[in-house]
């Protein structure tokens, strides 16, 4: 092959007669240099055998051409780094690693000195210090250059792959995938199996009072994977949802407890699942089960933890009839008293009904607290110590924390 020269200043004005000189004797033996350079970089590099991830030629040609724009740049203050680029994105599209494509440029360099050697020793070896200064220079800004394109493209085909895993899952989440071909395509593409053990998670990236926080989640997808859990992850408004494949069913504990130390918010997991064609139920019950933690916490609920508060979420409208209906005269008084009562009916049926235990978790006389619930009584009509006025009480207080956001005296049981 011969490579056309390309307009790259080799009779630069900067360029001193020697070097000149020297890409003169050069250049019209880049296509033996080629040959060699290719041969001796695949017995030395496992990647670029014949098994390797790039053919002969395509190694041939990119030896070529980086070696005549090597040479012919010798001496330049300022270089012109396209042909390593095109090599670097070339290299990362085929799945080079990058040690062995840094190590070919290494080669490159100390087999373009041998070359300089041989077919102009006399001159080199006048000028040796100021010919190898300007060698050396050429063949590492050329390995920086080749690395640098390199990661940038392997970065942006991360951030495509992720773009398509998003939209699939997407898909999935929503049901747009029947139960045929395109499920097993889907699930082929997401590197995950269709029938196997799942579990959808949705957590919060918000906490209150502040913006989303898209990467809070960021390194979960590596840390489930150490566990031997595949995920797959989206962002949903202000929550990340994630799709897990689990090993066993006894690995979604330790996926459970790694996102309890991970999320900066509320998170929720559904039940258990053992198709792909259940994902959009499970994206529901990881949704609800998410908004059973109350707002502000930092809390990972499972799918049916808390009956009553999965009826509260799942019936908004309900709940809330429930809240105006029982609560309404509690929260119709003055601020500091309607807390007082709220608060004291958290403790109270966070202890079990103990009027001793309530008292001391309030650092007040155990009268104090029979008195505020003789209060709540006449209200609302309705008894804490009674079963049915206990349970309305308790059902409309629950459904008053979850949804209106946590009270400034805090949650029960804090």
């Amino acid at each position: 092959m011969t490579v056309t020269p390309h307009d790259n200043g080799a009779r630069d004005s900067g360029v001193d007669d020697g070097l000149r000189g020297l890409v003169d004797v050069l250049l019209p033996g880049i296509d033996r240099f080629a040959d060699l350079l290719t041969d001796r970089i695949t017995e030395g590099e496992d990647a670029y055998g014949d098994h390797g991830h790039v053919t002969h030629d395509q190694l041939r040609t990119s030896c070529a051409d980086n070696l005549h724009s090597m040479i012919t740049q010798l001496g330049r203050d300022s270089l012109d780094l396209r042909v390593p680029h095109d090599t670097g994105r070339f290299k990362a599209e085929h799945g080079v690693p990058l040690s062995a494509v840094t190590h070919a440029y290494r080669v490159a360099g100390r087999f373009m000195w041998e070359c300089i050697l041989n077919e102009a020793g006399d001159t080199v070896t006048k000028e040796m210090p100021h010919v190898a200064a300007a060698v050396w220079s050429v063949s590492d800004t050329f390995t920086d250059a080749v690395a640098v394109a390199y990661r940038e493209t392997m970065s942006e085909r991360a951030h495509r792959d992720r773009q398509v895993k998003s939209l699939l899952l997407a898909a999935l989440l929503d049901g747009r995938l029947d139960e045929g071909a395109h499920l097993w395509e889907c699930a082929d593409a997401l590197r995950l199996p269709q029938r196997g053990v799942f579990a959808v998670v949705s957590a919060e990236t918000a906490a209150v009072g502040r913006p989303a926080d898209e990467d809070a989640l960021h390194d979960v997808e590596g840390a489930l994977r150490a566990l031997g859990v595949w995920s797959v992850w989206r962002q949903e408004g202000d929550a990340q949802v994630g799709l897990l494949s689990l090993r066993s069913p006894g690995s979604l504990a330790q996926a459970v407890d790694l996102l309890r130390g991970r999320s900066i918010g509320r998170a929720g997991v559904s039940t258990l699942f053992h198709g792909l064609e259940q994902v959009p139920g499970a994206f529901r019950q990881a949704r609800l089960a998410c908004a059973c933690v109350e707002s502000g916490a930092r809390e990972v609920a499972s799918y049916g933890d808390s009956p009553v508060r999965l009826m509260v979420v799942s019936a908004p409208d309900s709940a809330q009839h429930a809240v105006r209906k029982v609560l309404r005269p509690v929260l119709e008084l003055p601020q500091h008293e309607r807390e007082l009562l709220l608060e004291t009916l958290s403790r109270w049926f966070a202890s079990g009904g103990s009027a001793t235990e309530t008292a001391a978790r309030m650092y007040c006389h155990r009268n104090t607290v029979t008195y505020r619930l003789r209060r709540v009584q006449e209200l609302t009509g309705r008894s804490p110590t009674d079963p049915v006025g206990a349970s309305e009480i308790h059902l409309a207080l629950e459904a008053h924390r979850l949804l209106t956001g946590p009270s400034p005296s805090g949650p029960a049981g804090s």
